[in-house]
């Protein structure tokens, strides 16, 4: 891995090949955006936001250039790295500044939040919206309806899930870019900070008082706002559950039935891991355990 990140920030015209090579190969396997804008996050990291925005415009204009000449795919327009690129960008240039992972996720949590009220009010009616969208998607598939979805409620449900892979897309990118740094010119770095991550207080009132006044004005508003707050404090529970192994000198396997649920069973993974770092921002659980270490 040392070498795959040295040769990232080797030159500038590396980056921007593996951004796009990346981008474009998520077009026929998602999970392949996350690579892309860890790319972006990892220029960023080391070299600044001018920098980044050098690799983003490049890497922009490659990926384009050549998704265009590609069998166009139904309900996807441009490659779906892109919007990963921006946020990522801005949380990476955060963390740069402030070195808290914390802040960075509560960048991330504003430019969903933005995202959230943006789609509400172009779309006007997110459900009929994402609909449209399915149907469009599944259009060339054989056999594939949107009923089963309206039936069971996803629907419903659908912008807040979309919300929240976006957002577990651009921290994960964004902390893979930051273990990819460490590697390079920090050795042990990324475990001592992601176990010290950890949210404001004020901002776990402010997302409650945020999503009460939401469900007065819209009960599907409501929801997207909690399944995005769930995500970001899905990473603070990870952070919390690092840090105590860390603490107690446990190994990280210990965290395999974790990761294990959260892969199985994410309803359950999700919910659980989220109120872990909703409580622990009242009760510091973390250092609660050093307090109580043997001196």
């Amino acid at each position: 891995m040392y070498e795959f990140a040295a040769f990232i920030m080797g030159a500038r015209w590396r980056a921007v090949v593996l951004a796009s090579l990346f981008a474009l190969t998520g077009v026929y396997f998602v999970p392949m955006v996350i690579l892309s804008a860890a790319v972006i996050a990892l220029v960023t990291l080391r070299n600044g936001w001018l920098e980044g925005i050098v690799i983003f415009i490049a890497a922009a204009v490659v990926t384009l250039g050549i998704f265009m000449a590609l069998p166009p795919r139904p309900g996807f327009p441009f490659p779906l790295a892109i919007v990963l690129w921006p946020p990522v960008m801005v949380a990476a240039e955060v963390l740069r500044r402030t070195y808290s992972q914390g802040f960075a996720l509560l960048a991330v949590a504003a430019f969903m939040l933005a995202y959230v009220a943006v789609v509400h009010s172009l779309t006007g009616d997110v459900v009929a919206f994402w609909e449209q969208w399915l149907q469009q998607a599944v259009a060339n598939v054989k056999g594939a309806t949107v009923e089963g979805f309206k039936h069971d409620g996803t629907l419903r449900l659908f912008n807040g899930l979309v919300a929240m892979l976006y957002t577990a897309s651009v921290v994960s990118a964004l902390l893979l870019a930051r273990w990819w740094q460490a590697i390079l010119y920090n050795p042990g770095g990324f475990q001592k900070e992601f176990c010290q991550l950890r949210l404001p207080r004020s901002m776990l009132l402010g997302a409650v008082l945020l999503i009460w006044l939401a469900g007065t004005v819209n009960k599907i508003l409501m929801v997207d706002l909690l399944m995005v707050a769930m995500m970001i404090y899905l990473f603070q529970g990870l952070a919390v559950l690092h840090g105590m192994l860390v603490k107690q000198g446990l190994t990280g396997f210990l965290m395999v039935p974790v990761y294990g649920l959260l892969l199985f069973m994410p309803q359950y993974g999700v919910m659980g891991l989220a109120l872990l770092g909703a409580i622990d921002t009242f009760i510091d659980f973390r250092r609660r355990i050093e307090a109580d270490k043997p001196s």
